[in-house]
């Protein structure tokens, strides 16, 4: 029977639970120094691919429609589209800035693509940023939240999306 390390329950229920393991956890450092054997057995046992990227790990799977996902994506892009057209730069902002939560629910809402948003979890905005808290993906203090570098897994993807509505609109 292999050893694993005391932190692989952890690492195992953070995992599976959807969080990403971001460095400096030393949990990061574990599934880095362990790569083979965790790739191997999240692959084994539950079908799923370990993603190790330069900062951050997490789980993905050909099997799963995650809905939240597709909802964080949108609001990255519709998200950077606003703070574009309010001439910030918007890379900047998302990766290393904060937001007030009251301020970016009213950007939002009154966004010309709110409607999009509207059908998805992102209406009930405090409920949305305390999901992507508990996934890692967001920092809350106080009244205000800042993304962990996991976001650079979802901005690539938001910025074509904001793109692809950007060339809609000059279309």
């Amino acid at each position: 029977m292999k050893e694993y390390p005391s932190e692989h329950k952890k690492i195992v229920n953070e995992l599976l639970d959807g969080k990403f393991i971001i460095s400096p956890s030393p949990l990061f450092y574990t599934i880095q120094e362990l790569e083979d054997e965790y790739t191997e057995f999240f692959e084994k046992s539950f079908n799923f691919k370990l993603n190790i990227e330069a900062d951050f790990s997490y789980l993905s799977s050909n099997e799963v429609n995650e809905k939240r996902t597709r909802d964080f994506t949108l609001f990255l892009a519709i998200l950077s589209r606003e703070l574009d057209y309010s001439g910030k730069n918007f890379r900047d902002k998302i990766e290393v800035g904060s937001f007030d939560i009251s301020e970016t629910k009213e950007l939002l809402r009154q966004s010309s693509k709110w409607e999009i948003l509207e059908k998805t979890t992102v209406s009930e905005f405090d409920k949305f940023i305390k999901t992507w808290r508990n996934k890692n993906l967001i920092i809350i203090n106080g009244n205000k939240f800042k993304f962990t570098k996991a976001v650079k897994l979802f901005f690539s993807f938001a910025i074509d999306i904001a793109n692809e509505k950007l060339m809609e609109n000059m279309g």
